[in-house]
């Protein structure tokens, strides 16, 4: 029987509440509303601001931090209700919140289209209007993997649901009233559309691992649960799962309308996100994010925002998703417009020139060619008799580097030696262009923690050399650099 997934947790039922506690702990911009079991956060400084502005709530069941709470900020979200993990939270917690967090102003919900969120802010929005509370509910569902009328509910709320957040909460931020900000809010949901792909399901805290995408399977299209996706195919270059996840957003649908989910015009501005599911590293959202530009210029778009992070994730899910939202220039202002909520990044303005590539100054650095007539004779022997004793050892030393290391420190300095004797006709007639000549020819030959000691022992012979100091005390200088670079000292069983 499979053990459960390894995690930093203690027990698997109390993750949630622990985690809320320390995110309390960790931070003085956040308060809690109500104990548990209830998890809601909200701005501390709510008090101050629910008077003149609207209040903005969200939330969702936890596993998918940095959302929600991380979203909480001037700007953006004025409080979050996390449910368990994967499971919407209930309706009384949603209500304490309204009913704590709202004031005049009113306060509009953003909720991810799933069945449990919709009913459980569903009635307690009812019974906030009820109470005399104004409030306002904007449901969010971006994903593309699902037909546009797919089951009772339709397309799930996943990534972009944050453009939305983002919108709505600097509308709120500035004062409008309650419509406005629900318009606005509408208006990026129906701006949005989102996909997924995914190399690996995730795994809840306690749980076995699950084997659905174990080998080389990969998933197009899955929810941010772990749900079956559009499609399974073998793994293919990350180039060519951009084109799919793209093609899913902006190609025409088979079959019903066969409209595609979102129809910017040619030369139309779009903003992109690129998502972590939770796995992802940031090496590998610059990779996607880098093809999926070029991919939307080709498209005739212009991505004219931009930014990249785990924002909503599956828990430890292997995979990324792709948000775009068709940009105006209201909602251009509107992502623009600063926050303190501490897990949106930055949006960065790609309409900006991008900064020139820099000329490569290392060639222009050195003062002195590394080549010239060659060198005078008595230097020519001392160096000669060197590589020639260092060809002539390669067997003993990889004897004894066999014992103490890898066993290629005889041929790492075979090549080296080699090397030497190959360019030294070249050499600069100068002693210490002739040194730095040999710094040249380690680090093109011998490669490896060898070649660059001897790279920095002949560089700093040189160096003293051209300060006018002696051979003896040039070559004491690059002694002394290896101790300090490589950390070895004089008994140390290691080159020097």
């Amino acid at each position: 029987m499979a053990a459960p997934c390894k995690k930093f947790i203690n027990k698997s039922e109390d993750v949630v509440e622990e985690m809320v506690q320390g995110t309390l702990a960790m931070s003085r911009n956040l308060c809690r509303i109500g104990a548990a079991p209830q998890h809601v956060l909200a701005r501390a400084d709510f008090a101050s601001i629910n008077t003149t502005q609207v209040v903005l709530i969200s939330g969702g069941g936890s596993g998918h931090e940095p959302a929600h709470a991380g979203f909480i900020g001037e700007g953006m979200l004025t409080g979050a209700v996390l449910g368990g993990m994967f499971a919407s939270p209930s309706s009384s917690a949603v209500l304490s919140a309204i009913i704590s967090l709202a004031g005049p102003p009113g306060c509009l919900l953003i909720v991810k289209n799933y069945t449990g969120d919709r009913l459980n802010f569903g009635i307690a929005m009812e019974k906030a209007r009820a109470a005399g509370i104004k409030c306002e509910m904007c449901i969010v569902g971006d994903d593309c993997a699902l037909p546009k009328d797919k089951g009772i509910t339709g397309r799930r709320g996943i990534a972009g649901t944050l453009f939305v957040h983002k919108c709505a909460g600097a509308t709120a931020a500035r004062g409008a009233g309650l419509e406005e900000v629900t318009a606005n809010a509408r208006g990026a949901a129906e701006g949005v559309a989102s996909m997924g792909v995914a190399l690996s399901t995730c795994t809840l805290p306690g749980a076995v691992p699950n084997g659905r995408l174990d080998g080389d399977l990969v998933e197009i299209g899955l929810g941010i649960h772990g749900e079956p996706g559009a499609q399974q195919c073998r793994w293919r270059p990350c180039d060519e799962l951009v084109e799919e996840a793209l093609k899913a957003i902006l190609d025409p649908i088979k079959g019903g309308d066969n409209k595609p989910y979102l129809s910017p015009d040619l030369g139309a501005h779009v903003a992109l996100l690129i998502n972590s599911l939770g796995a992802t590293t940031p090496m590998e959202l610059a990779i996607i994010g880098r093809h999926a530009i070029t991919c939307l210029s080709a498209r005739g778009l212009v991505v004219a925002r931009s930014t990249c992070g785990a924002l909503m994730t599956s828990i430890d899910m292997a995979g990324f998703s792709i948000s775009l939202l068709h940009l105006t220039p209201e909602r251009t202002t509107l992502l623009d417009a600063p926050t303190s909520a501490p897990a949106w990044p930055a949006m960065h303005n790609l309409t900006q020139s991008a900064a020139p590539v820099v000329s490569d100054g290392l060639h222009a650095h050195s003062k002195q060619p590394l080549t010239g007539p060659g060198l005078a004779a008595c230097t020519a022997a001392m160096v000669k008799a060197g590589a020639v004793a260092l060809i002539e050892a390669e067997a003993q030393l990889t004897a004894w580097d066999l014992v103490a290391g890898d066993g290629d420190c005889g041929i790492t300095m075979k090549r080296g030696a080699m090397r030497m004797l190959e360019d030294m006709p070249t050499y600069p007639s100068a002693l210490d262009g002739a040194l730095r000549a040999m710094a040249e020819s380690c680090k093109l030959s011998m490669g490896g923690t060898s070649g660059i000691l001897l790279e920095i022992f002949f560089t700093a012979a040189a160096r003293c050399v051209a300060e006018g100091k002696s051979l003896p005390l040039a070559l004491m200088a690059g002694e002394h650099a290896i101790e300090f670079y490589g950390g070895a000292v004089v008994g140390d069983r290691t080159l020097l």
